[in-house]
């Protein structure tokens, strides 16, 4: 979809992280946004912003992990704003403890936010988008769906869902109008989950070094326009020792233990467990 101009877009968890960004970077396309979080405050505050760029837009609030809510909230999108064009699934959850430490209720959470509404809300929006020739569809994953990451295991699990789930659909599509894009961002500073955790753990390790919301607001535009399958958005020296986990699994533990991926996750875990 190389024009962007006036087409409308849905952002799940816009109100705050990496969703602001990339509302932004939205806007600046023209792009037609429809906002949705469960923050009501924070989701008015972002789209007075972003109709300073000559959009519609309107906020929507919605808990996803509420199957009902994810049920309804195409209707509510299409009544409020028209016809979805670009669905950018980025609403998420993250926590860190051991994986015995999590409850079923929160395992349960966690999946239903992460990998279950991106699929619900995959499969309500894409007949229409078939049927009037156009559409993107952009999944929020990880790196740590592509590699792991250890006291985050359910966390990396539903972001590898959304990998698989991105490629798999993706094949099936490969002859029509609709694309499918997933952006695999490493830490993120300044902004979003990674800049929670810094909060509490101090910063990455030097080698860890993390990218900018900007990068990934950029990222998703660049998704859409090309229609890239896949774009991981780090800093060196991430990337290469990345692709050398990919290559050879066997090495992933004693990779992330060098670049001080354990310690680090290690001690993110002490903070949220306390």
């Amino acid at each position: 979809m190389k024009e962007l101009k006036e087409r409308n877009a849905l952002l799940t968890g816009a109100s705050r992280g990496l969703g602001v960004h990339i509302a932004r970077a939205l806007a600046k396309e023209g792009v037609n946004l429809a906002l949705t979080a469960r923050s009501v405050d924070a989701l008015e505050q972002l789209r007075e912003e972003v109709i300073s760029h000559n959009i519609k837009a309107v906020a929507i609030p919605a808990d996803l992990s509420d199957t009902e809510q994810v049920t309804t909230l195409e209707d509510k999108v299409e009544d409020k704003l028209g016809p979805i064009d670009i669905l950018i699934n980025n609403a998420g959850i993250e926590w860190a403890t051991p994986f015995r430490n999590y409850s079923p209720q929160e395992l349960q959470k966690m999946i239903q936010v992460n990998f279950t509404a991106p699929m619900l809300l995959t499969r309500f929006v894409l007949p229409g988008m078939l049927d009037r020739g156009r559409g993107h569809i952009v999944n929020m994953s990880s790196l740590a769906g592509k590699a792991g990451f250890p006291y985050q295991t359910p966390y990396a699990s539903t972001k590898a869902g959304l990998v698989m789930f991105t490629n798999s659909l993706r094949m099936e599509l490969d002859d029509t109008p609709v694309g499918v894009s997933v952006i695999c961002p490493g830490f993120v500073a300044e902004d979003g989950m990674y800049a929670e955790m810094e909060k509490r753990a101090g910063p990455a390790p030097r080698l860890l070094k993390p990218t900018t919301p900007d990068k990934v607001a950029s990222a998703v535009i660049k998704a859409i326009k090309k229609d890239k399958a896949e774009i991981l958005v780090s800093a060196l020296p991430v990337r290469p020792a990345f692709i050398i986990q990919e290559i050879f699994p066997g090495i992933k533990n004693t990779l992330n233990k060098v670049l001080g991926a354990t310690a680090y996750a290690e001690k993110i875990s002490d903070r949220q467990s306390e």
